[in-house]
């Protein structure tokens, strides 16, 4: 009888226990879900629908920024009572997270009116009224300090956090520290112990006073070597070669490798010639330290590392045309972080405006120290162009950086970049070093071959190069082709690159190539038409940002990302280097950076992940960081003057107009695109519903919805439609009727260059 009692009762509380499981299941994931879906509606309200942006609205009203603890409480519930199993404690759970709730909202009121801001925003209704209520009766200070007691409280309590655990591990960490340091300086002072006599560091001091004495710069870096540049010709001349000193032959002026044929608008287009360009100057150690100027830098480095304990020495020294490298070789034991850390130490002691340190030199065991030379030289594009930097044969898109620190010529290939960001100050040299990349392209390539698409919303610096023939709008017509300067004109065309780059894609596809190099080659074979370089010249990026920031940056991260294949490079200009100009997506896909002088070290970090940049000189001085270099070089960028420009537009202008194959993305003929605005429909979506509606053969809102993504754009191409007479309803159905020979007619005369393909 026992026996089966038991049984019962096993039976009974076995058969209770499966009827709690799923209502308990059931109320534990709708807790879940439901604290997901606040989180996600106080992040994104305009993505949670009606009943999201209610409860959005709501909360914000009452709580202000101290909503945002609210998903934050809720699931610290669910972890405690749900995942770690615990039975008990809830109402305490609740309460204390009520409390810190409310704690927050009112610590938030108080700190948004210390930073001037309204408190209903910063609080909301419940912080803004207990916060007037602790600080009539506390004050300011006291209202703080309980509010903020009663945070950490609440945390304590919901969190389980043991404060003394906290400080004892904050404690343990600077007793590490401490340790750490402590350890350092007895190393030093045994290396200091085990360092030369007098005598012997007397006589190594008299063999280094002799360096800058030598008649030559050390093997470590050899001077660049004199070109004799009076006997170069342009490149549209009499091919000419180029020799040194030496007689040796370096390259050949004047010529390319296999040029692509001109198409027949440019068969009789010239090159210009750089005798536009004005000559370098004839002092070849212009802007270079004297021999005293550097034997007393040496001594002045020498002195100061000695001052500070660091055994080091100044082994070897580059001089530039703005900075003069010099280079200190450590004693064993010496830690590169100990000079590092005097940067500004050094750059009193030697009375500079600014100094970078470059630790170690790439492939030497020696820090680098850039001092600023007491005389800066200038560096025209004419010397870069006519140097061995840039030969015959190197590829179309290259262009004339500048010197390096070491007085070198130094060139760059967007192709190979393939997307650069410029950025720097107001006055840096941001603008001259985008007009030396443009003139260096439009000295070697034709129209045919290289295209510009110039988006400069300032208006004061692209303009120059309106009515060349290099000019490109996908979204105009060769015709009414010009240098883009309104945003929203820019965020247009930038989204029509984008139907550009998928053709492309789709033809290199179909001929089964992998990049435009290819398809060119194939193109000549079989007697096709040639595919053109596409660079697109974005001036002050962070205009387009403000104006339409969602469509340029979404623009800009798929161009990045894929159009390099198909021969579409972006260079990106902002001389407002912040977070919210050059977001995370758009930095991902520009490896290759050139960073002029900025104010801040945050700046530089924005666009070298690294300082360096804030310790620029200005004028042109830039650090230019290469795709997959670990550090960035520094040169001293081509300065063109606005004669310079003006003389090659002029000449440019003579040569022809703008001329290419008209797109589908280009904007109506005659006066249908006033006729469309109306509406609020684009030219480019009003022919791309066109082409949907003659292939698809039949027409509604989902599927307008679906090509454009939003219910108001399919809304006012479907009104369009009706009031042009493509469409119509027949009374009493609910049905479209639609106009196919209409519609093809209208299409014929003003967007001619959609191919229709009709589906019978």
């Amino acid at each position: 009888m026992a026996i089966n009692r038991y049984r019962s009762a096993a039976k009974a509380t076995k058969g209770t226990k499966r009827k709690d499981i799923l209502p308990s299941a059931i109320r534990w994931v709708a807790f879940f879900l439901g604290a997901v879906y606040l989180g996600w509606a106080l992040a994104f309200p305009a993505y949670s629908g009606k009943i999201g942006q209610g409860l959005s609205e709501f909360f914000f009203r009452h709580f202000g920024v101290g909503a945002y603890l609210l998903p934050v409480f809720l699931f610290n519930g669910l972890l405690q009572h749900v995942l770690r199993g615990k039975s008990s404690g809830g109402m305490v759970t609740s309460i204390a997270s009520f409390c810190g709730l409310l704690a927050g909202t009112a610590l938030s009121a108080q700190i948004g009116g210390w930073m001037g801001m309204d408190t209903l925003l910063s609080g909301g209704t419940a912080g803004a009224a207990i916060g007037g209520v602790l600080t009539s009766g506390m004050g300011e200070v006291g209202a703080f300090l309980l509010g903020l007691g009663a945070f950490l409280f609440a945390l304590q309590v919901c969190f389980e956090i043991r404060w003394s655990a906290v400080a004892q591990t904050f404690a343990k960490l600077l007793a590490e520290d401490y340790s750490e340091w402590t350890k350092a300086r007895s190393e030093m002072k045994a290396l200091k112990a085990k360092a030369p006599s007098q005598a012997e560091a007397a006589r190594s001091k008299s063999k280094d006073a002799k360096l800058p004495e030598r008649p030559k710069e050390p093997e470590s870096v050899p001077p660049p070597k004199a070109v004799d540049t009076r006997e170069i010709k342009p490149l549209n001349g009499t091919p000419k070669l180029v020799v040194d000193k030496d007689s040796k032959l370096k390259a050949v002026e004047g010529e390319r490798i296999a040029p692509a044929p001109p198409t027949a608008a440019y068969k009789d287009y010239k090159l210009p010639s750089l005798e536009l360009l004005s000559l370098p100057s004839d002092a070849r150690k212009r802007g270079k330290p004297t021999e005293e100027e550097i034997a007393q830098a040496v001594a002045d480095l020498e002195r100061t590392l000695k001052s500070f304990d660091i055994d080091a020495r100044v082994s070897g020294y580059s001089p530039g045309p703005v900075i003069t490298r010099y280079e200190i070789s450590p004693a064993p034991g010496v830690k590169v972080s100990s000079i590092v850390a005097l940067e500004n130490d050094i750059a009193l002691a030697m009375r500079a405006k600014g100094i970078r340190i470059v630790a170690p030199i790439p492939g030497k065991a020696a820090v680098g120290i850039e001092l600023p030379n007491p005389r800066q030289a200038a560096v025209v594009l004419r010397e870069i162009l006519q140097s061995e930097a840039i030969p015959a044969s190197a590829p179309l898109l290259s262009f004339g950086l500048g010197l390096s620190a070491s007085g070198e010529p130094v060139a760059a290939d967007i192709a190979k970049m393939p997307h650069v960001l410029v950025a720097g100050a107001t006055g840096s040299g941001k603008s001259v070093l985008i007009h030396s990349m443009v003139m260096s392209i439009l000295f070697r390539a034709r129209p045919d071959e290289v295209k510009f698409v110039m988006i400069d919303p300032k208006r004061t610096e692209l303009t120059f190069y309106e009515g060349i023939p290099h000019l490109f709008d996908p979204m105009v017509e060769p015709a009414r082709v010009s240098v883009i300067t309104n945003p929203k004109d820019a965020a247009k065309a930038l989204k029509a690159l984008l139907s550009l780059m998928e053709k492309r894609y789709e033809r290199l596809q179909l001929h089964g190539q992998r990049n435009i190099e290819g398809y060119n080659a194939m193109a000549d074979k079989k007697g096709l038409p040639r595919e053109f370089y596409v660079v697109v010249i974005i001036d002050e990026l962070a205009d387009l940002m403000l104006i339409a920031g969602d469509i340029v940056e979404d623009a800009i991260q798929r161009l990045t990302q894929m159009a390099r294949a198909v021969g579409i490079h972006m260079v990106l200009a902002t001389q407002r280097p912040s977070v919210d100009v050059i977001t995370g997506v758009i930095k991902a896909n520009l490896p290759s950076r050139i960073a002029l002088q900025v104010i801040s070290k945050i700046d530089s970090k924005v666009i070298l992940d690294g300082s360096g940049a804030e310790s620029l000189q200005g004028r042109g001085d830039l650090l230019y960081l290469s795709s997959g270099a670990q550090k960035p070089e520094r040169c001293q960028g081509a300065f063109v003057s606005e004669d310079e420009i003006r003389g090659l537009v002029d000449y440019l202008k003579t040569q022809g107009k703008p001329d290419y194959p008209m797109l589908e993305t280009m904007a109506v003929k005659g006066g249908a695109a006033a006729d469309l605005s109306q509406f609020g429909v684009e030219p480019l979506e009003f022919s791309q519903a066109l082409k949907l509606i003659i292939e698809r053969r039949r027409i509604s809102q989902d599927l307008l919805k679906s090509q454009f993504g939003s219910s108001a754009r399919a809304t006012n191409i479907l009104s369009a439609l009706e009031v042009k007479e493509f469409i119509h309803k027949p009374e009493g159905t609910n049905r479209w009727e639609i106009r196919f020979d209409t519609i093809e007619d209208y299409m014929k005369v003003h967007f001619p260059q959609v191919p229709i393909d009709r589906k019978d």
